[in-house]
């Protein structure tokens, strides 16, 4: 498998604090997959694809990004709901041994 997933936060703070790295890997993503309402944060190119759902959906949300895995970020937030993404995340990927 090749590509990028990144996880970084995007809410429910000031849009202005994100960081440089998480404003880059938005530039360089073509699917968002996260919470609608964080989700709704960000201004999308035309070329950017938006997969929103419910924030208590993780482990669905992480499976449908491992799946596709092309410079996708999966956002959830904040501090304390980004770390249980990336747990989801990696739960799926040793579940999933076509996820690695």
């Amino acid at each position: 498998m090749s590509g990028r997933l990144f996880v970084i936060g995007t809410g429910p703070g000031n849009p202005e604090q994100m960081t440089p790295e998480a404003l880059a890997a938005v530039e360089a993503a073509n699917d968002f997959f996260g919470y609608g309402p964080y989700l709704d944060r960000l201004t999308l190119r035309a070329d950017q694809t938006r997969h929103a759902s419910d924030n208590r959906e993780e482990l669905d949300r992480a499976g449908a990004a491992l799946a596709l895995a092309i410079r996708v970020p999966a956002m959830s937030s904040p501090s304390r709901a980004a770390a249980r993404g990336a747990s989801a995340r990696r739960e799926r990927a040793k579940a999933d041994p076509c996820a690695r």
